[in-house]
């Protein structure tokens, strides 16, 4: 392969690897994405391994957990028995399988704790047996934990408007580099 071609490569293959565990996935698992994406024929577990330089054994879970998000899935091979991946090329799909997945689950988890936390203000505050000290703590807490329900509302309402979406967004629009003649100018 062209050095700048296996220079492209391997610095997306790792960026991608480090994105990854920005947003709390595994670096394998970012780094196997981006093996896909960069790909364009389908990859068996085992050129994953050698690829990567990682045990098959690694692929192999961190392919699970990148099929489970959407982010690749098993094709067919003729004439074939391993098993082959393909990437999901729409970035837009990927990014609203991760937001309705994981994501939303956390604002949900987030909502019920605030709202379990307004639940024991308000017990505290009717059993009557708070100090004036505790009922003035009770009323900032009650302030603050309604500006965290505000906040997590906010972000369920967009989260929620981004995985309804149908339309993809139009990348090229957006993208910093143009191809034209197969050259970046």
């Amino acid at each position: 392969m062209n050095e700048n071609l296996a220079a492209v490569n391997e610095s997306t293959v790792a960026g991608l690897g480090r994105l990854a565990r920005f947003f709390g996935f595994s670096d394998v698992m970012g780094r196997l994405y981006g093996a896909l994406l960069l790909n364009p024929d389908p990859m068996s577990l085992d050129d994953l391994a050698e690829q990567l330089q990682i045990s098959k054994g690694s692929v192999s879970m961190n392919m699970r957990s990148i099929e489970r998000w959407g982010m690749a899935k098993e094709v067919w091979v003729r004439g074939e028995r391993k098993k082959y991946y393909a990437a999901e090329s729409d970035l837009w799909t990927v990014i609203r399988n991760v937001l309705g997945g994981r994501e939303m689950r956390e604002v949900q988890t987030a909502l019920q704790v605030l709202g379990d936390s307004v639940a024991k203000l308000k017990a505290a505050e009717a059993e009557g047996e708070l100090t004036p000290e505790e009922q003035e703590l009770s009323v900032y807490y009650m302030e603050r934990v309604a500006d965290l329900q505000a906040f997590f509302e906010f972000a369920q309402i967009m989260l929620q408007s981004v995985v309804a979406s149908e339309d993809a967004n139009n990348f090229d629009m957006t993208s910093p580099f143009e191809l034209k003649d197969n050259s970046w100018d």
